[in-house]
């Protein structure tokens, strides 16, 4: 078994499951930005709702995957402290410690979506807008760190996430800026 895992293309996993990890994420944060756009409602609410715990479940996975790789590589090897100590990784310490407080943050933000229940309502929402600095750790971590970002496509996909998701969030308060108008407007008729 031992063998089987040193004989893995372990480097080309942790490069991949790093990649698959962050555009899960990023389809997953995008989805969750449009679910909250005021005229989304009904079935397909629900159904944005669904992909995007898919999304960001299956992203949390691979980047799951993309930490342990780092366990059993044999070319650049980490031990546990420098995954699970922010900043202490002997190679890179401030672009691992970002991958690793945004990983953090990410059980966070799954955890107590999971529990949200039991909070109170802005508790649970200013916790779930910890994904947008935590978009911004993966990006960072990913775009200066990973080995494919000198590539052209690569850098250009971190580029297009992170206008995409810029994008989404300023309609997002356009939308909502405009309905608080309406409500307003129709407050002062009354």
């Amino acid at each position: 078994m031992i063998q089987f895992l040193i004989e893995l293309p372990t480097w080309m996993l942790i490069r991949t499951f790093g990649i698959l990890s962050y555009l899960t994420l990023f389809v997953g944060m995008a989805i969750g930005i449009i679910y909250s756009y005021p005229q989304i409602k009904g079935h397909k609410k629900g159904q944005l709702l669904r992909w995007h715990t898919y999304a960001n479940l299956t992203g949390t996975c691979f980047a799951l995957l993309h930490t342990a790789f780092l366990i059993i590589d044999t070319f650049m090897p980490f031990d546990w402290a420098e995954l699970l100590i922010p900043f202490s990784a002997k190679n890179n310490p401030v672009l691992n410690g970002l991958g690793t407080i945004a990983m953090y943050g990410l059980l966070l933000v799954l955890f107590t979506t999971d529990i949200r229940n039991k909070l109170k309502r802005k508790v649970w929402l200013a916790l779930h807008l910890l994904s947008y600095p935590i978009f911004v750790l993966s990006l960072l971590h990913g775009f200066f760190l990973g080995t494919e970002s000198k590539q052209g496509w690569a850098a250009m996909m971190y580029i297009a996430t992170a206008i995409i998701l810029v994008s989404l969030t300023l309609v997002r308060f356009q939308l909502s800026s405009r309905k608080r108008q309406v409500k307003v407007g129709q407050s002062k008729q009354v």
